[in-house]
């Protein structure tokens, strides 16, 4: 009942609940980051407005043949703050409880409005992928709940982007609020030909965008924020009500009233393929001096370093970085970016 009235924070909060209890700053370094490659940098900003969490290996009860059983579920996140660092630290602190605990009840929900099938059909993948897409919509729309509930009571006048990702069993899924960035990188193998007599082949890797920007001057952000009084003004860039950068954000309590929403953009369940090597989830402040494709070919020269090619075209910030997220972070800085810097980078040969 508490879960059906409030969601995930209605369920931490309530005395009729006490075995759900939220993790504490100690609990929750042990369980993110520790298996996942990351680099966040402040750069030129004067505070840090980025958080991120990662687990590659959050070990989640889903519906199988015999009831609830365990299964293994990666999920990466990149909150990029602005006015403050309020909503990018609360969401990446509440990520994985909220998460956990929506699983949990969708779970229970789908066993009981799919019984028979669920009795009869060997293919529990649509059901678990259902629950899991489900579960991660409720959590960022509960941490959006959260979050402007505290900014009420504080006046905090701060946002924060969301992109979250889940692996899980060879696919991949996409939650997109705002303008963080993420990216599939794969192996492209491309032939040379001479005079139409066969040819060299050489590999690259190719970046392929998997979130779409939610800039207030996009068509369908624009008709929904004017159809809420809102208004899109040219200030430096396009801004709702000359003010936010962006038409989806968690928090930016004061500008909901015109439109501006935390409702996640999805890209659908994706299959991985063997040519698909790494996914790298970066705030908006790595593209201010890098391009997607920079990003692959940034990997793909880290790539040959690594594997002892003396022709390498690396920068010496990369080449004295401990890892390619590193590598990402100080080449954006390099080349002038003056936002707070911060990239996720799963190699997803070592986890598939």
């Amino acid at each position: 009942m508490e879960y059906d009235n409030g969601g995930a924070p209605a369920v931490y909060s309530s005395p009729e609940c006490q075995q759900w209890v939220l993790s504490s700053t100690a609990s929750l370094q042990n369980r993110s980051l520790q298996n996942c490659q990351f680099s966040i940098l402040q750069g030129r900003r004067e505070y840090q407005e980025d958080a991120i969490a990662c687990n590659l290996y959050l070990k989640l009860l889903l519906p199988g043949k015999n009831g609830l059983e365990e299964d293994t579920v990666g999920i990466i996140a990149v909150f990029d703050g602005h006015g403050g660092q309020e909503a990018s630290k609360m969401a990446s602190h509440l990520l994985f409880d909220y998460f956990h605990v929506n699983v949990v009840f969708q779970s229970y929900k789908k066993m009981a409005q799919h019984r028979n099938a669920l009795s009869s059909s060997s293919d529990y993948r649509s059901f678990q992928l259902a629950i899991l897409k489900e579960a991660l919509s409720k959590t960022i729309s509960d941490i959006d709940l959260s979050f402007s509930q505290e900014a009420i009571t504080n006046n905090f006048f701060s946002g924060s982007t969301a992109v979250v990702v889940l692996l899980f069993d060879g696919q991949i899924l996409v939650a997109n609020v705002g303008d963080s960035k993420a990216l599939l990188l794969s192996d492209k193998i491309s032939t040379q030909t001479d005079s139409g007599i066969g040819g060299d082949s050489t590999v690259h890797i190719s970046a392929t965008a998997l979130t779409d920007d939610h800039h207030p001057v996009r068509e369908d952000e624009r008709a929904r924020i004017e159809a809420a009084g809102g208004s899109v003004i040219m200030r430096g860039v396009p801004r709702v009500n000359g003010v936010l950068a962006m038409s989806r954000s968690i928090g930016d309590v004061y500008l909901k009233r015109y439109g501006v929403i935390p409702e996640p953009e999805f890209t659908g369940w994706r299959l991985l393929t063997a040519n698909d090597i790494y996914l790298v989830v970066a705030s908006d402040g790595i593209f201010e001096s890098l391009t997607q494709q920079d990003i692959g070919d940034l990997i793909f020269e880290c790539n040959s370093h690594l594997q002892g090619s003396q022709d390498s075209k690396l920068s010496h910030s990369c080449l004295s970085s401990t890892s390619i997220a590193d590598c990402i972070v100080n080449t954006a800085y390099d080349k002038g970016s003056y936002d707070n810097l911060s990239a996720i980078v799963v190699p997803l040969r070592q986890i598939s």
